[in-house]
């Protein structure tokens, strides 16, 4: 048994270059700069658990207080006096309570530590012999650090896996948004303090209404025994534990760590799993954005996850500030709205893209973030927001294009054409960049710059479907290509791109714009 929070267990760098194990207590020193976990998804949860920590036991009063950290520190005696408060949930071992695993001995067959890993096969792709590229036998043995690291992240980010088998509060493979400096050679405190927010004090007699492995699992057997934010404290966001999860102490072997490669001991080969964990509702998880659909205000507030592909720059505006589209109302994470904001921030997003159970990958963004301008920002919204429908508008375009010049029955093509989607975000993300610089400045269509670079945008957008019309066209490696097809194709393409309403929106309003003002 060892405390996660005096125990060196969170590898990190230093400002000299060096990597060594801190604990959570070291985390005032200055010259620690930021962790360095071998897994991507790993050093993701691992700054979510450090802000937790910030969060539950050193959050400001209010945004004088926040900012008076920011400028003088974080003071080391404070910080270790703060985390004495929460020592008891932080104990990892066979004792119990004991960190994110379940109050009582859990009455099953013990099952693999792999397990504990989002992207490890599951049963039935062991069954079916389909663990191609994450083999069975890849993860065998984990050290406790690691293993602990692993729980939480399972915890946090879990993922369906069966009957009874619940995922996070914010759904299976959720998106997490994080703010970040943009200078790397700031402290590790100072980049994680930027997601702490004030919040009111909390009592010693609601820890285990913050840390729900305290008491006995809240099992979610019965439908009407879920545990939303009335029936629990506010900060058990930062802690939920959906599993119902124990690590077996009992059979450890001395040897190599399979995830860190470090020697160890005692590593651990065993957990013990059981369904009906905590069913979490009614839930805004503060790392995380959400959607609602515009006709139902009442309609519930959907996390959004990960996506094949990852993000582009067209999910960019509803990540940094709120948008809404036709059917959509996209609410950046809380932290995100409510922090304040000092100069170069980016937005870290990442996540698994999850089908179900199955990890298809892991995705990782850094986008710029800024706050609209106070003069005329809802007009900028506007704007923004008709330059991504009409890039949305018109790729299906470019799409469907294609399609009618590979094929001689397009609409029974079938296929993966994804790589249409995926080239058009990457290689239009350029374009509409520039178009933001100079919006930023120019905040509506009533000033000449604005209206040049939506023009210019426009123009890029047009030249971009049919450049790579023009280059794929003929690139089909199933058919013979049919020039005839594929000039029918083309002209199909000019004449919906000049009947598309957003298409037209965007010339009349320039238009409009540029004859009001001469008049």
């Amino acid at each position: 048994m060892f405390s996660l929070i005096t125990e060196p267990w969170l590898p990190a760098i230093d400002r000299g270059g060096q990597r060594r194990k801190i604990s959570p207590l070291q985390l005032a020193d200055n010259d620690i700069l930021d962790l360095a976990w071998s897994r991507a998804d790993f050093q993701g949860a691992a700054w979510q658990l450090l802000i937790g920590m910030l969060q539950t036991t050193f959050a400001p009063e209010d945004e004088e207080a926040w900012e008076d950290v920011w400028d003088e520190g974080l003071d080391a005696d404070k910080w270790q006096q703060a985390l004495s408060r929460i020592a008891v949930a932080f104990n990892f071992g066979p004792d119990k309570p004991a960190f994110l695993q379940d109050f009582d001995t859990l009455p099953v067959e013990p099952s693999s530590v792999s397990g504990l890993l989002i992207d490890a096969p599951g049963g039935n792709a062991l069954k079916l012999n389909k663990d191609h590229f994450v083999k069975r036998t890849c993860y065998q043995h984990f050290c406790p650090h690691c293993a602990a690291m692993a729980l939480f992240t399972v915890q946090t980010n879990s993922p369906a896996a069966g009957a009874g088998f619940r995922t996070s509060m914010r759904g299976g493979g959720p998106m997490t948004t994080l703010l970040v400096p943009t200078n790397n050679d700031v402290p590790l405190w100072k980049k994680l303090w930027l997601n702490v927010m004030p919040a009111k004090p909390w009592q010693e007699a609601q820890l285990p209404l913050i840390f729900p492995w305290l008491a006995p699992t809240r099992s979610s057997e019965s439908a009407k025994n879920s545990v939303t934010p009335e029936n629990a404290h506010p900060l058990q966001a930062y802690w939920g534990m959906p599993r119902r999860l124990e690590i077996d102490f009992t059979h450890t072997q001395s040897g190599e760590c399979d995830l860190c490669g470090e020697h160890h001991d005692e590593l651990l080969s065993q957990i013990r799993s059981k369904n009906y964990g905590v069913q979490y509702e009614g839930w805004v998880h503060p790392f995380s954005p959400y959607r609602q659909g515009v006709k139902d205000v009442s309609a519930p507030l959907l996390p959004l996850k990960g996506q094949p592909g990852g993000l582009a720059w067209k999910d960019w505006l509803g990540l940094v500030v709120e948008s809404e589209d036709k059917l959509n109302r996209t609410l950046p994470a809380t932290v995100v709205r409510r922090n304040p904001l000092p100069r170069e921030t980016q937005l870290w997003c990442a996540g698994f893209d999850m089908d179900n159970a199955k990890s298809r990958c892991w995705y990782e963004h850094r986008l710029a973030i800024t706050t609209l301008p106070r003069a005329g920002a809802a007009e900028l919204k506007e704007l923004l927001q008709g330059c991504v429908e009409l890039a949305v508008s018109v790729l299906p375009l470019l799409r469907q294009a294609l399609k009618e010049a590979w094929f001689e029955s397009p609409k029974e093509a079938k296929g993966d054409f994804s790589m249409i989607d995926i080239a058009f975000w990457q290689q239009t993300e350029n374009d509409f960049h520039t178009l933001w610089q100079t919006l930023n400045h120019y905040p509506s269509a009533t000033f000449p710059e604005a209206r040049r670079a939506l023009s210019i945008w426009q123009t890029a957008l047009r030249d971009y479907l049919f450049h790579t019309f023009d280059e794929r066209a003929f690139t089909n490696p199933d058919e013979v290509s049919d020039l005839s097809r594929i000039l029918r194709a083309r002209q199909g393409l000019t004449k919906n791109l000049l009947k598309q309403k957003t298409w037209k929106a965007l010339l009349e309003l320039t238009r409009e714009r540029k004859e009001a003002q001469h008049g």
